[in-house]
């Protein structure tokens, strides 16, 4: 049940009666607020209802550490997502440029 639909609904029903209007006139009241819904437009916002639950399930179990880059850093995941391996590589040629340019020991 929700409780919100049904008193935003009782409010408009409520409303329309005020004004005296009959059956059709409350059913026009409720159409009018938005508050009818095809069988085809619940069954589609309980699909995405239930994609929108997979998405954020799926997206905390990928990454439980998003708060804490180190501990980030150190899972299996991290290390697959973040090969540095040809940054290194570069640098580490770089730095021996360096020291054959300055006479230094390799």
């Amino acid at each position: 049940m929700n409780c919100r639909a049904i008193n935003a609904a009782s409010g408009v029903i409520f409303a329309a009666q005020q004004q005296g209007r009959l059956a059709a006139g409350i059913a026009l009241a409720l159409d009018s607020a938005g508050l009818l819904n095809s069988p085809e437009h619940a069954a589609e916002f309980a699909a995405m209802r239930e994609r929108l639950a997979e998405l954020e399930a799926e997206r905390t179990e990928s990454r439980p550490v998003d708060e804490d880059p180190i501990a980030y850093a150190l899972t299996p995941a991290a290390a697959v997502a973040l090969d540095v391996s040809p940054q290194v590589r570069k640098l580490r040629a770089l730095l021996a440029g360096q020291r054959q340019q300055t006479g230094g020991a390799s």
